[in-house]
């Protein structure tokens, strides 16, 4: 048994994608053509084909199923991302966008046209893509949309290459401050030096990082690296020691204005720098990771420091460290005993040699009493510092009879007069003033008679004048 007509046409239907009943039928006949499919395949001039905003897209159109009658014409709607232009070949004329006029009729596929995309310039955001997105329709006269599959390299906009505009030279910009009164810094001093942006070229975004490094003193240290609400420094172990800070903006705002606080910089200033060297930093921007295609790198330049901690200024003055103890010794003249002390010593927190003088000298003469002994000690730089000690010449009985006996050159002269002087130590203990004045007095004229004998002149001088201080 044959099979019916109406299985044939279902047959025949399934084989070639169509059906008699939905055949398209001849243009004459002012019904719309049958179910036609299109298809576009598009391709841009990037790499491998691919498509960017603000480039142009070209775009072969074909039937892919159906009929259409000569005489039909195709249009297209605007693109999606938006277009500058777009336009087909061969065009009918006189249409408004894209549209083509079919001269042969095309059964089942066939060639229509070409189609080309000027795309925006403002296209997808930066790292992203969108596919090309258009409607067809199909008119004989009438039109009806149509089922179009758009296919190819160029069917997705990607992003355009648009260079990003960078921050610019000198990127930042240093205020550093030192512990003095003034806002100096000195040798074995911390400096702290804040750091800020100076505005130029593009802003600074999330992901950029500053990298401030200490250039000279070379032996400087830096101690600690502090955020700012804009930056990021990472965690740092407390006691580090580094020679570099890097501020990484993590900020989801752009940055573009000068004096934007970046971070604090703390920065340890040893003590064999010589007063008057300068702070030496360099700032290196990197910009934070950029999408394929587009090459950014990083700059490094000095940066410039200001404020009175730019400079290391010495205004520490040296420090004793050792000094001569309080002393005591036999007064051997009323205003001219000789004494003698071992020097101090003192260091400074900068380089350079310490001189230290004291007044009354080493070996210089004090009066009976006790007498400060005033020491300054004075660096390179004009600071000093001073400390001080006593020197007593003592003057009593027993201080005077053993100057006495040292300087007497005959020894029974000299035990002469210490008995003497022990009688009136005697009589004063025992509160007779006159018999202490008799005694202090015999000494005296004793003392005197051996002038140029067993003392000499100016002895026997500085002898009884001590004596007569010690005179009830």
């Amino acid at each position: 048994m044959r099979p019916s007509l109406g299985w044939r046409r279902i047959l025949f239907a399934l084989v070639f994608g169509t059906t008699f009943a939905l055949a398209a039928t001849p243009a004459a006949a002012g019904v719309p053509p049958g179910p036609i499919t299109l298809s576009m395949s598009c391709t841009g001039p990037g790499p491998n084909g691919t498509v960017a905003a603000g480039q142009t897209d070209s775009c072969g159109v074909d039937l892919t199923g159906g009929t259409l009658s000569a005489g039909s014409i195709v249009r297209l709607s605007p693109p999606s991302p938006s277009a500058t232009s777009f336009t087909c070949s061969p065009p009918v004329q006189g249409a408004q966008g894209c549209s083509f006029l079919v001269n042969s009729t095309l059964t089942f596929h066939g060639f229509i046209g070409w189609e080309t995309i000027q795309f925006a310039p403002d296209g997808p955001t930066q790292g992203g893509g969108a596919s090309l997105t258009q409607t067809a329709q199909a008119c004989n006269p009438m039109c009806n949309d149509v089922p179009l599959r758009i296919d190819g390299p160029g069917s997705v906009v990607g992003t355009p290459y648009r260079p990003r505009y960078m921050p610019a030279a000198p990127f930042a910009y240093m205020v550093c401050t030192g512990p003095n009164p003034d806002g100096t810094v000195s040798e074995t001093q911390v400096d702290t030096c804040l750091i800020y942006t100076a505005g130029f070229g593009g802003p600074y975004i999330n992901g950029d990082t500053l990298t401030i490094a200490r250039g000279a003193p070379t032996d400087a240290t830096i101690t600690a690296c502090g955020d700012s609400p804009s930056t990021d420094t990472g965690a740092v172990a407390a006691g580090a020691v580094m020679t570099s800070c890097a501020y990484r903006f993590s900020t989801s705002a752009s940055i573009s204005a000068p004096g934007v606080f970046v971070g604090s910089e703390l920065l340890s200033i040893p003590s064999t720098v010589v007063p008057g060297a300068a702070i030496v930093q360099g700032v290196m921007f990197c910009p934070a990771p950029q999408p394929a295609g587009q090459i950014a790198s990083c700059s490094t330049l000095p940066i410039t420091i200001t404020g009175a901690g730019a400079t290391v200024i010495d205004e520490i003055p040296p420090t004793f460290t050792s000094m001569p103890p309080d002393m005591t010794v036999d007064a051997t003249g009323p205003t001219d005993t000789t004494a003698q002390y071992p020097a101090p010593t003192a260091d400074d927190n900068a380089p350079g040699p310490v001189s230290i003088s004291c007044t009354p000298a080493s070996g210089g003469t004090f009066a009976v009493g006790t007498t400060t002994v005033v020491c300054t000690a004075t660096d390179v730089s004009g600071n000093s510092a001073t400390a001080t000690f006593k020197v007593t010449a003592q003057n009593t009985f027993d201080s005077l009879c053993r100057v006495t006996r040292a300087e007497a050159s005959d020894e029974g002269v000299a035990h002469s007069l210490c008995v003497k002087l022990q009688g009136a130590a005697d009589a004063v203990a025992a509160g007779d003033s006159a018999a202490a004045r008799g005694k202090v007095g015999a000494y005296i004229n004793e003392v005197e008679a051996q002038g140029d004998k067993s003392l000499t002149s100016q002895q026997a001088q500085d002898l009884a004048g001590l004596a007569q201080l010690l005179m009830p």
